[in-house]
């Protein structure tokens, strides 16, 4: 797509005429290219859309393009478009490029309007999911405080027995279910059906319940929170009273039937097992050991059911406070102007973690109150039933709480320590990744990957100390009932009473089955609450933050449209809080060296940046702003915006705003979604905005126009592409102020001076505009001139008035005019009406894309995918062929079908391999095997009884029936009493060796990850999202870390349980084994058919993430472009639906997880009611007591049985996150060694600084353009080479090849006679440096960032300070090299950051030095004295200077022109100069052109 340009036609083909019919030249191509030829007429554009005779047009696939051809009156050609700068100065008028675009509309041009809704979608999947998108809007309701009954009307509604199914296919079905569904969870059924069947897909899933809604829960959760701060103050506001408020009455509810299934639990055991024991051993009639059994069977069924119910409650209480704290802490950061210490890993760790813990908290938390309630009852029981001799077995139970209180409190601060070092990890990766081209370019990685094993290293060691001090209390938890148990026979015998069967198995029972149950909750729930209580308290810290006062008020008068009286404003500073008391505990600090001195920063303090400023700007004013490095340029267009702080005076700004960053933000949107920013479309703005900001060659060059998706961070865009898209942006918004921060320093001479004419001149001229700029020709043609120096007004007026008063505008500008008019001179005036021929030959030649970033249609096909760690490129080959033209971002794949054993290998040998893994299996086996062994010698015990002893009463003798008077008493005491030594030991055995076991394998899998993606080429990261990558080192190693290993300890010890109790039962009832075969068939079809939707969703759950966390790492990025346009509703709304989708899944897993626990536990059931009709039916053929040893552990089973199926799906579940991450690890392609021994070079290499180019060849991509066609050019030593061209046309990539971030296709590159492709990538990166376009720095101190690795000395630094000017800003601050950088270098100009960069390449002092337009964001001034620095600093280097100032080349000893990936021209400039026809000399008379007006 190109636009037109505005000037005089020079075409004989093309008269000026009347308007012809437009739609006489339409035609339809199927599969046409994009890029048109220099023959053809321009597009306007091309749409993909049929055009009927008859109706209107339609979208339809297979793809039509509809190429609309415009006749010469309504457009001018390329070549019309790039005539003289003069004449676009004289005679550019907006207007005629709105009545070419009404024109072409008029005439037949449609399809806008058919994507107005939607915006365009790349593929089906694409518009499935914004139909879907569109039914949460339709679906949504609106929160309204009630305070009647009315409130729990749609609750309640669930109490009625049977409901009509919902009417829409993708309503939740929760919504209209009965109370046989919502405990049964019947509703479910279908979805899981579907997915044994078919596998689930998206729309297979129901959209989330409207009530369950993140906007929903987070309006009711914000008005509560808004009600405590009112009430209690910000300091004395408890977020915890909060949502206890908010969870209050679903949690009353949820704790009533929890302790009616409790009290069921409690009658099953003591009161209907006890009696039908009894019974085995009298002679009552069967009828009575019937009613035993019946009741016994039918209590434990109500108690499955109960127990369903309180899941249902619980479930959709924690889905709903989950959405409304992420919810409410998003829409906080949308009030934000920055994260002020907080850091971007640490909010993302919030929304990734902590979301799961307060899930918890509200799932879980609840059901400590078991543990009270059964040691109560149980404490009545045992002292009615035995005597107070009992009482000391129940003192073991009891004392289990402080236990259980002492470790939970452990437990809690060891979370606190390692949740610092996991953000500290996160935030680390966060910005290794954002940062990742600067480190690979130069060789870091080493370094930055020991600084993450320091980190991992200390996390490793915290989660060590808490998965020791989990797994004893898991140990513990199973074992505390049976050590009880023994301590209570042993006391009861001891004190000389009897033990019956009925007694003892009733308590065994109780103990086994309903106590072990309870600590195992009191265990989990004590787990749950304390770190809730530390998420609770990081939410509550975002929620605290401070935000600043709004302080933008309205101008006195309706024609001003800034006014700034007095005005003193500040910036928050990071200031360093001294540590009240100095701990020695230096082995046990969590802090690493780099960010101890940010360990306690704090916002408190302010750093005043602009003083005193008055300044009045009229509506309409285009007002120029000027001045060096860090004099409050960008800090004024901040204060226009209200994101500092008002010291004192008054800012008032009038009408809506628009505002442009010196670093463009780009969304991870198609090129028109960037520019739109959710506006309507209106074709008139758009293509004007395009024209304006000269898009329309770049758009051609894309693969799929203006519909191309464009990646995080704009990485398929270049620099000058990036900010001319958010001008773009800026212009279509169509507001009254437009602030634009130094928005020409991206964009070369021609570009510049077109978007300055065309955009600033003439689409704004109406508009009101500050113009920070650093390029002083364009300041001559603004109304005013403000020019700032050390943050005060130092002169204010016009171009003229500044002149005449020969104050600092006068002497730089004029400095800057003769610099320009010596270059005149040797170009002899020579290239002024050259242009054309230049930009005629641009035209002509093929546009290619820029493969920096623009992928074709091959590249995605054949890059995207073939380093995609989930998929296999030939599977996926006939998938690639249908992708669609323009989409960068390849779908995060979810994977199908079973975990392979393969990953269970990978894990067992990351564990330590086959013979660790069964040796720590071997420790539950004892450990399982002593507390059965106990019941077992017990009920050998009891069958004994007195062992036929004879007692004499009175006169009469007869054998005994009390066990205290075996003779063999003592020994079955020994030996029941050293078993609590053997359960003791063995505990503390198995859970140290699981621990170290599975935390090896987490380390492991970490650390292989974190080589391979960091190994990844960069093409891995231009088409990867960050918060993808991030999904992979935040929440799946916290499943890896912690959840994997309590779920997989708890597996494997309940296994040998029910091992234990089918044997018991089995050896007690032979004829239990046919039934245990037809209920163990029963199991594994159920287990079989149904955890394949409790997989599916457990993978669209860990999917559902990914967009999540980008769209917060986005946001977080973009906040000030965010609020300038007042987009918060748009990007909260998105995050709602994003996240919404996310609940849904979380939700439906949750319950796929109750759903097969209810249906196996009534399959249980059925083993306890075999084994009680077997005991009724062998009466007299089976001991008593060994009856009861059966009967008590076949009751464990009907709870602990469907728990551990459950947890054999959960388990493996949570291995997808082992999977996703082998993957990563397996899958990625890795870049060259980093060292070749047998080609390392030697250490002076290189000596000299000589580079070859021999016909070089590169693409990106294998099926790709070349980017590079046989460059071919030699660089002397100490050479200083400019390189100059037009955007695309290969500048940047000779930066790409010379640091191998991409292999050649062809051609060799050598420097002092060395092949640099035979050379480790490590050994040719550290003898190279770069000072790239966006400046790059890093969390920690100057000294940090200056010099990573402490490589020299304090004088040094401040010599490289003082070379590139910063030294006395560097000193002005509190602690000098020592002052904190936070994330991105946000406490330092863009500029500033630059001259830091920079002061960090002269500490490298390498032989070559590439910088790539590295003086870009620098004013004029300092970049003459940085352009001194660099001669002098760098004279005995060779030096590749990228330049959009013309002027910067000038000096250099040669220049080379690129022209399509081709050397065009390379010589030096004089002689360039001399030639008129010269490209170069073309350039720079477009450059001047602007110049000579003034």
């Amino acid at each position: 797509m190109e636009s037109p340009d505005n000037g005089p036609s020079e075409s004989n083909e093309a008269p000026e005429s009347d308007p012809v019919d437009c739609s006489e030249e339409m035609s339809v191509f199927e599969e046409s290219p994009l890029i048109t030829n220099s023959e053809e007429m321009p597009v306007l554009e091309e749409l993909p859309l049929i055009k009927n005779s008859d109706q209107e047009p339609t979208l339809k696939s297979p793809v039509k393009t509809v190429r609309i051809k415009l006749p010469p009156t309504c457009l001018q050609t390329s070549q019309e478009m790039k005539s003289d700068q003069e004449s676009l100065d004289n005679d550019c008028d907006p207007g005629d490029i709105d009545q070419d675009i009404d024109d072409a509309l008029d005439e037949g041009y449609m399809g806008m309007e058919c994507t107005l809704e939607r915006g365009f979608s790349l593929n089906e999947s694409s518009i499935a999911r914004d139909m879907r998108m569109e039914r949460y809007s339709e679906v949504a309701i609106k929160y309204k405080k009630g305070s009647d009954m009315s409130r729990y009307r749609q609750a309640l509604k669930h109490l009625i027995p049977v409901r009509k199914p919902p009417k829409e296919k993708d309503e939740m079905p929760l919504d209209r279910t009965g109370i046989y569904g919502f405990i049964s969870y019947s509703w479910i059924t279908s979805l899981m059906w579907k997915a044994y069947k078919t596998g689930l897909k998206e729309d297979d899933v129901p959209i989330c319940s409207k009530y369950d809604m993140c906007a929903y829960n987070t309006d009711r959760l914000e008005m509560l929170w808004n009600e405590e701060i009112k009430k209690m103050g910000k300091d004395s506001a408890s977020f915890h009273r909060v949502v206890l408020r908010f969870i209050k009455t679903r949690l009353i509810v949820g704790i009533l039937i929890f302790i009616f299934t409790l009290t069921l639990g409690f009658i099953g055991p003591t009161i209907f097992m006890r009696y039908l024991i009894t019974w085995l051993s009298s002679e009552e009639p069967l009828t009575t050991g019937l009613i035993w059994t019946v009741g016994l069977v039918l209590s434990e069924f109500v108690r499955i059911l109960m127990f369903g119910l309180v899941w249902s409650v619980n479930y959709r209480t924690g889905i709903r406070l989950r959405a409304a704290c992420l919810g409410l802490m998003y829409k906080k950061l949308m009030r934000m102007s920055t994260l002020g210490s907080k850091s971007i890993g640490e909010v993302i760790n919030l929304f990734a973690n902590d979301a799961q813990r307060i899930y918890d908290y509200v799932v879980l938390g609840p059901l400590i109150i078991g543990g009270p309630f059964v040691a109560v009852g149980g404490v009545v029981y045992i002292l009615w039933l035995l005597g107070p001799w009992a009482l000391f077995g129940m003192l073991t139970f009891l004392l289990f709480y402080p236990f259980q209180y002492g470790i939970s409190r452990l437990t809690s601060y060891l979370r606190r320590r390692t949740v610092t070092v996991t953000d500290e990890r996160v935030c680390k990766m966060n910005e290794l990744l954002s940062c990742v081209k600067l480190i690979k370019m130069y060789a870091w990685e080493k370094s930055f990957a020991s600084s993450i094993a320091e980190i991992r290293s200390r996390e490793r060691s915290l989660l060590e100390k808490s998965a020791y001090v989990q797994s004893i209390s898991l140990a513990m938890a199973p074992t505390v009932p049976v050590l009880a148990a023994i301590i209570t026979f042993l006391a009861h015998i001891g004190a000389g009473y009897n033990l019956t069967a009925a007694q003892a198995f009733t308590v065994t029972s109780l103990f086994v089955k309903d106590v072990r149950q309870s600590l195992n909750r009191v265990r989990t729930s004590s787990h749950v609450i304390s770190e809730y209580f530390i998420s609770e308290e990081r939410v509550k810290g975002i929620l605290l933050m401070e935000e600043i006062s709004p302080y933008i008020g309205k101008p006195r008068w309706k024609s001003t449209a800034i006014s700034m009286e007095g005005a003193t404003l500040a910036w928050d500073a990071v200031s360093l809080q001294k540590r009240k008391k100095k701990k020695k505990k230096s082995k046990k600090d969590d802090t690493s060296p780099a960010h101890k001195l940010l360990a306690n920063s704090s916002v408190q303090e302010h750093t005043d940046v602009l003083f005193n400023i008055d300044l009045k700007v009229k509506k309409g004013e285009l007002l120029g702003v000027c001045g060096g490095v860090g004099a409050g340029k960008s800090s004024l267009v901040s204060a226009l915006l209200g994101h500092m702080r008002l010291q004192s005076g008054s800012v008032s700004v009038q009408g809506s705003v628009a505002y442009v960053g010196q670093q463009p933000w780009i969304l991870n949107a198609t090129f028109r979604d960037n520019i739109l920013l959710d506006e309507p479309f209106d074709a008139k703005r758009y293509y004007r905005a395009i024209h304006a900001c000269n898009l329309s060659q770049d758009i051609g060059a894309l693969p799929a126009g203006d519909f191309t998706e464009i990646g995080e961070r704009g990485i398929n865009l270049s620099g000058g592409q990036k900010q001319r898209l958010s001008l773009a942006r800026a212009l279509y918004a169509n507001k009254d102020l437009y602030l634009l921060d130094d928005p020409l320093s991206a964009v070369d001479a021609h570009v510049g001076s077109h978007i300055f004419q065309w955009l600033i001149k003439g689409a704004l001229k109406d508009k009101t505009t500050i113009f920070v700029t650093h390029q002083l020709q364009y300041l001559p043609q603004c109304d005013r001139i403000l020019y700032l120096r050390e943050g005060q007004i130092a002169e204010l007026g016009t171009h003229l008035e500044l002149m005449k008063e020969t104050e600092e505008y006068a002497n730089l500008y004029r400095q800057h005019m003769e610099s320009m008019a010596e270059e005149d001179k040797k170009s002899h005036k020579s290239a002024e009406r050259d242009i054309t021929a230049v930009k005629e030959k641009d035209s002509e030649s093929t546009i290619r894309t820029r493969q920096d970033s623009i992928r074709s249609n091959d590249s995605l096909q054949n890059g995207v995918h073939h380093n995609s760690p989930e998929k296999n490129p030939e599977k996926e080959e006939k998938k690639d062929q249908s992708k669609v033209p323009g989409q960068l971002i390849a779908d995060e794949k979810m994977e199908k079908g079973d975990i392979p054993l393969a990953i269970y290998h990978i894990y067992i040998k990351a564990a330590g391999g086959y013979i660790v893994s069964t040796l720590v299996i071997l420790t539950f086996v004892l450990n399982v095997g002593s507390t059965a062994f106990s019941s077992w010698w017990l009920s050998l015990w009891l069958s004994e009884g007195s062992g036929n002893t004879s007692v004499t009463v009175g006169n009469e003798t007869y054998i005994s029936e009390n066990i205290a008077d075996n003779p063999k008493q003592h020994f079955y005491q020994t030996v029941y009493a050293c078993l609590i030594f053997a359960i003791l030991g063995t505990s503390l055995l198995r859970g140290f060796a699981f621990m170290k076991t599975t935390l090896l394998a987490s380390s492991r899998m970490h650390d292989q990850v974190f080589v391979k993606v960091f190994r990844s080429p960069m093409s891995f990261f231009d088409t990867t999202p960050i918060g993808r990558i991030i999904n992979i080192f935040s929440r799946d190693m916290d499943e890896i870390d912690v959840r994997l290993p309590m779920t997989l300890e708890t597996f494997v010890q309940n296994i040998w349980l029910i091992m234990s109790s089918l044997v018991f039962v089995c050896m007690v009832f032979p004829h239990f084994l046919p039934i245990l075969v037809v209920l163990a068939i029963m199991f594994a079809f159920i287990r079989k058919v149904f955890r394949v939707g409790i997989r599916d969703f457990k993978r669209m759950e860990n999917v559902s993430r990914s967009p999540v966390y980008s769209h917060v790492s986005t946001t977080v990025n973009g906040l000030a472009t965010i609020n300038a346009y007042g987009k918060q509703a748009m990007f909260t709304r998105k995050f709602m639906l994003l996240f919404d989708e996310n609940s849904c899944v979380f939700f439906l897993f949750n319950c796929a997880m109750r759903w097969l626990a209810i249906r196996l536990d009534i399959l249980a059931l059925l083993v306890t009611a075999c084994t009680a009709f077997l005991s009724l039916l062998l009466r007299g053929y089976v001991d008593a007591a060994f009856a009861g040893l059966a009967l008590a552990y076949a009751a464990q089973l009907s709870g602990i049985f469907q728990f551990t199926v459950r947890l054999s799906t959960e388990t493996e579940a949570r291995f997808t996150s082992v999977q996703r991450i082998s993957n990563y690890a397996k899958g990625l392609v890795s870049e060259a060694p980093s060292i070749i021994e047998s080609k390392q070079p030697d250490k002076a290499w290189p000596k000299y600084g000589r580079i070859s180019f021999r016909k070089v060849q590169m693409k990106y991509r294998p099926e790709t353009p070349l980017v590079l066609n046989d460059v071919t050019f030699d660089i002397d030593s100490m050479e200083n080479i400019g390189v100059v061209g037009r955007t695309g046309s290969g500048k940047s990539s000779l930066g790409v090849v010379l640091f191998r971030l991409v292999e050649l296709t062809g051609g060799s590159i050598r420097i002092d006679s060395i092949n640099i492709s035979t050379l480790g990538l490590e050994d040719l990166r550290s003898r190279l440096s770069i000072i790239p376009q966006d400046p790059v720095l890093f969390i920690g101190t100057v000294r940090y960032n200056l010099d990573p690795f402490d490589n020299h000395s304090d004088e040094k630094i401040w010599s490289a300070l003082e070379q590139t000017h910063m030294k006395e800003r560097i000193s002005n601050l509190d602690l000098k090299l020592n002052a904190p950088v936070i994330e991105n270098g946000e406490n330092f100009s863009v500029g500033e950051r630059q001259l830091l960069c920079m002061a960090r390449a002269l500490l490298r002092n390498s032989k070559i030095l590439f910088l790539d337009e590295a003086t870009a964001a620098i004013d004029t001034e300092t970049d003459v004295k940085i352009q001194k620095t660099l001669k002098e600093a760098f004279k005995s280097c060779t030096m590749i200077t990228i330049a959009h100032r013309l002027n910067t080349v000038m000096s250099c000893s040669r220049v080379l022109v690129m022209d399509s990936g081709r050397v065009a021209e390379f010589d030096t400039p004089k002689v360039l100069l001399s030639n008129p026809s010269s490209l170069f000399s073309k350039m720079v008379a477009a450059a001047d052109s602007s110049w000579e007006k003034q």
